[in-house]
């Protein structure tokens, strides 16, 4: 691979209401620890579009972007290994956490490294600071000291690597999370990106049955390619209609765990209804401020139920969903996951199309 270049572009996020505009940016000397990535493909996340639309706030200007796939342009001092220990080098396909993390503050040393006192954040960065090249919506990319770097199987294609450390790692953290055993019956509560990946994990686990609920009729078809059992259309049809479907599947008794992956606090109400004594509930979607939601506490505590909460993912998360694509991506439709490919130049043209809310990803090839 040839040397990087002096200066790279970048898509800035300025203000709600502003189009993302072309920085030029230094490319920054690699420090020990670090490395540069030119970047492959990044894909535009609903976290994304709900800070281009004042949905939540972050620290502008700044390059968004987290679901990102690189290739190895330079390797710091003493970064020769990816966190599965295997070498690295110039040229490497790779993919790495959404964070940095300082690996030594209270979370880190309690298992939650996504929570770090000292975190950094790709995609969630102001660009006005050094290293300044901290987004997917780039050129290039500074990988930080302390970031969980993997390389990525040959065998996955980019369109499928890229949004795996995202969606797929905190899915799979999900499952970790809930403990979702074989022959349980789960409902999942949204069918973007985050939900088909639960399809998949929990056909992978053992699920008896699998019901999943949205609003949007073409997310519900792509959730059956998946492999779920039912799908509800909350925008036809009552919730009567989801705890009857429920109702059918298990015997009366109601499902084992609920993912809530939509997004919505009303969701939260409506899980309640469906699970059984004694089920489970994760609830991972709701990541903008705002989202308040009221829950019984006599039927939470008469029927026993259990709520966790989850945000992002450990490094070994991301490692076991490369490990999972390469194993089973053929078994599920992931090569229809990015359905529109555009140039960095074209960014606001992409924001735009992905702003319509009909298609799972959209991506930008720098």
């Amino acid at each position: 691979m040839s040397q990087p270049p002096a200066t790279c572009n970048g898509a800035v996020f300025s203000e709600v209401g502003r189009p993302l505009e072309l920085w030029q940016f230094d490319v920054p000397e690699i420090g020990p620890g670090a490395a540069l990535c030119k970047v492959v493909m990044s894909t535009i996340c609903s976290s994304d579009l709900h800070t281009i639309h004042g949905r939540r706030t972050e620290p502008a200007p700044l390059i968004l972007g987290h679901e990102i796939l690189g290739e190895i342009a330079v390797l710091g001092e003493g970064l020769t290994h990816d966190a599965s220990r295997q070498l690295l080098r110039v040229g490497d396909r790779v993919s790495w956490t959404i964070m940095a993390c300082c690996g030594s503050c209270f979370f880190c040393t309690h298992n939650l490294p996504q929570k770090c006192e000292h975190l950094r954040k790709y995609g969630h960065m102001c660009c006005q600071q050094w290293p300044h090249l901290t987004g997917g919506l780039a050129e290039y990319i500074y990988l930080m000291p302390g970031t969980g770097v993997f390389r990525v199987p040959e065998s996955l294609p980019d369109e499928i690597a890229t949004p795996a450390n995202c969606a797929l790692a905190t899915a799979v953290n999900a499952i970790e999370t809930i403990g979702l055993q074989a022959g349980e019956n789960v409902l999942i509560q949204g069918a973007g990106l985050l939900g088909l990946n639960l399809i998949a994990l929990c056909r992978q686990a053992g699920a008896r049955r699998v019901i999943v609920t949205d609003i949007n009729s073409a997310r519900l078809a792509m959730a059956k390619r998946f492999g779920t059992n039912s799908i509800v259309n909350l925008a036809e049809l009552a919730d009567e209609d989801l705890l009857e479907t429920v109702s059918e599947a298990t015997n009366g008794r109601g499902v084992d765990v609920a993912f809530e992956v939509c997004g919505k606090a009303e969701a939260v109400s409506l899980a309640m209804k469906t699970l059984r004594i004694g089920g489970r509930y994760l609830i991972a979607g709701m990541v903008s401020p705002g989202q308040i939601f009221s829950l019984e506490g006599n039927q939470v505590t008469r029927k026993c139920l259990t709520i966790k909460g989850i945000h992002n993912y450990r490094p070994e998360h991301l490692r076991r969903g490369l490990e999972f694509l390469q194993q089973h991506a053929a078994d599920y439709p992931y090569g229809q996951i990015v359905a529109r490919t555009f140039s960095l130049a074209d960014i606001n043209d992409a924001v735009a199309e992905a702003s319509m809310d009909k298609h799972i990803r959209v991506a930008i090839r720098p």
